[in-house]
């Protein structure tokens, strides 16, 4: 049976390239509007799977930028909106959503703008949203929208999308083409290593997934375990690389699947992490440079070498590709998870 899910992750690189085009085409309008907005901060607010994204954006505003910036979840905000105005004053709202509909988002940015004036940008995958009409610049990238209840290409090209806007300001030219580097090698990526994440699903029965990451990628590796549960239904953990030590070991054992993205620095700390779970007979896959590669790990999935946030690209692809993988040998239908609706309205 051919699921949507499957069409869209493997058509995700294609939306992307259409998605680096689109900000090419609409630069000088971008641009103009960080020209004629005044902000001293930047807060970025979704919910579900856009709310992950943000974290992310976070961190790589405050290391790209070197400015003030904030993840809130849109619900959050919502219902405790008095908790959070020394984060709302002088800021730029950044929306990332897949429909532009979630209620939350829309009554949080509707009472930031009518408290604060705050300028808005949204960033969704349908064109003429709900959110579109309060925001006051409008990034619509519809060739990216999923069919599938559970977000893929929808997710990647959100977070990619991010990344273009955050390097508006920033006019790093390395960084871009970076980002359509990795777009162009994605096909490659994704023809190279399905089968062997296949393999991996075929020869490993885990019950269980535990997703490792730091820094920047923190936020799209969060999204990443969300997408076990969402699209495999099997529990999934997110924890930072050293700290799963603290706590969450306890729940590895042999029916563990550990996803890691490796970092550039600390190889030895790394090694010794990968020894210990090992130790708890888990199967480790590690996604990284070709010189990253650990001992003592199952499987070493590599890219080529772009700039740190970039590497969400890739490791998001995997963990969808993985998760997909088991939903289809577990007989589940990834497309349809019950009880789980594309996005919430309230009213």
């Amino acid at each position: 049976m051919e699921y949507k899910t499957e069409t869209e992750i493997f058509s995700q690189f294609k939306a992307l390239n259409n998605t680096y085009n689109y900000f090419n085409e609409n630069q000088d309008k971008f641009s103009k509007f960080f020209d004629e907005n005044v902000f001293d901060s930047i807060t970025f607010l979704g919910s579900g799977s856009s709310y992950l994204i943000c974290e992310s954006s976070e961190i790589i505003t405050k290391t790209k930028l070197n400015m003030n910036a904030n993840a809130l979840v849109a619900g959050d905000l919502m219902l405790n909106f008095p908790h959070y105005k020394n984060y709302l004053e002088n800021t730029l709202l950044v929306a990332p959503s897949r429909s532009g509909s979630t209620t939350e988002v829309l009554l949080a940015v509707k009472k930031v703008k009518e408290k604060y004036n705050s300028p808005c940008i949204s960033i969704s995958a349908k064109t003429d949203s709900e959110l579109s009409k309060i925001a006051d610049l409008n990034i619509e990238l519809p060739w990216a929208y999923d069919e599938s209840v559970c977000q893929t290409r929808t997710v990647t090209n959100l977070y990619t999308a991010s990344l273009l806007l955050i390097n508006i300001i920033n006019n790093d030219l390395s960084f871009k083409d970076d980002i359509k580097k990795t777009i162009d090698y994605g096909n490659i990526y994704l023809d190279d290593n399905k089968r062997r994440l296949e393999e991996v699903v075929d020869q490993f029965d885990f019950e269980n997934v535990f997703v490792l990451a730091d820094s920047s990628l923190q936020g799209i590796a969060s999204e990443a375990s969300l997408a076990y549960k969402e699209i495999a239904r099997i529990n999934s953990y997110y924890n930072h690389l050293l700290d799963v030590r603290h706590g969450p070991m306890v729940l590895v054992n042999d029916k563990s699947l550990i996803v890691m993205a490796n970092s550039p620095y600390g190889k030895e700390y790394q090694k010794e992490l990968i020894k210990d779970l090992k130790a708890k007979n888990a199967y480790v896959l590690n996604n990284g440079l070709s010189r990253e590669k650990l001992i003592n790990s199952d499987l070493h999935i590599e890219f080529p070498e772009v700039d740190y946030p970039i590497r969400g690209i890739y490791f998001i692809v995997i963990n969808q590709l993985l998760a997909y993988y088991k939903a289809v040998k577990s007989n589940i239908n990834p497309d349809q998870p019950e009880g789980l609706d594309s996005w919430i309205n309230l009213n």
